[in-house]
């Protein structure tokens, strides 16, 4: 009989939480076996479960032709930021690193006025990707192993989105992203709608970040983007008006607005300058 794998162990190949698992395993999106009061996993189970989260090549070409500028410079990033973790694969953590590091697009934005720091985004995705690298497991199937890296690792010369393989969460991310673009009725596939295919995707380690440790959800961002989208293009921050500097006694603390830099009242929960939710 072959050996069984424990969560610990298939939460380290598939790169997310060991919560994540047994979330798929009571959605019965992933086939487990109760032994005592654990779930064990057969490797064929664990196969069958990565192909069917793959996307076809086909639909990646499709989302290819779409790309805005903003979303290749993004894909440039992730690859260059995985080459820097010494990956040999784009995951749903380094598309969030393309997204932060270009820094200027709707999903920026998106972010930016979700009270969130650029930085602090990027820090805490440093953290998953090195809590999620010091839990993968050391020992195990070397069968299952061979499996996983050819999943990562396949159509790397083909592949038109970078130089590295994206992997099936990534493939699934775009994939929803370009589903996004179709509810829209946008014939482009932006920044944007890349943020809300990693949100839509849910299990990487970039949604980890963007829903656990950001406390983002899908709906509030999906519609925050398409106010940000209403916006006319070149609407120019209004001045801060001189009655704002009543609103601060001198020397008394306040929090600063992220986008325009306004400095509020602790206590607000937008800024009274530009409207932008404040962290």
């Amino acid at each position: 009989m072959e050996p069984l794998l424990t969560t610990e162990e298939v939460a380290g190949y598939l790169r997310v939480e060991v919560v994540t698992v047994r979330r798929l395993v009571t959605r019965g999106e992933l086939t487990a076996y109760r032994i005592g009061g654990e779930f064990r996993f057969m490797e064929p189970d664990i196969e069958n479960f990565v192909k069917s989260q793959r996307v076809s090549a086909e639909d990646s070409r499709t989302a290819v032709e779409k790309f805005t500028e903003r979303v290749r410079s993004v894909l440039a990033f992730a690859n260059q930021e995985a080459a820097d973790f010494g990956h040999n694969y784009i995951g749903t953590e380094h598309l969030l690193l393309g997204l932060v590091r270009e820094g200027e697009g709707v999903a920026a934005q998106a972010l930016l006025r979700s009270g969130l720091d650029l930085k602090d985004v990027r820090q805490y995705t440093v953290e998953v990707i090195e809590a999620a690298r010091t839990r993968s497991p050391g020992t195990s199937s070397g069968q299952l192993k061979t499996f996983m890296r050819g999943v990562f690792s396949s159509e790397r010369e083909s592949d038109p989105l970078g130089e590295r393989a994206l992997t099936g969460r990534v493939k699934r991310a775009i994939e929803l992203a370009l589903d996004e673009a179709r509810r829209m009725g946008h014939h482009y596939v932006g920044t944007e709608h890349l943020l809300l295919g990693v949100l839509r995707e849910g299990h990487g380690l970039a949604a980890r970040v963007l829903i656990d440790k950001c406390g983002l959800q899908l709906d509030p961002v999906r519609e925050l983007v398409l106010q940000i989208l209403q916006e006319p293009a070149t609407t120019p921050l209004p001045e801060i008006p001189e009655q704002a500097a009543t609103l601060l006694k001198e020397n008394e603390p306040g929090v600063e607005c992220r986008r325009c830099g306004a400095r509020c009242p602790e206590y607000f929960r937008y800024c009274f300058h530009c409207g932008s939710k404040l962290s």
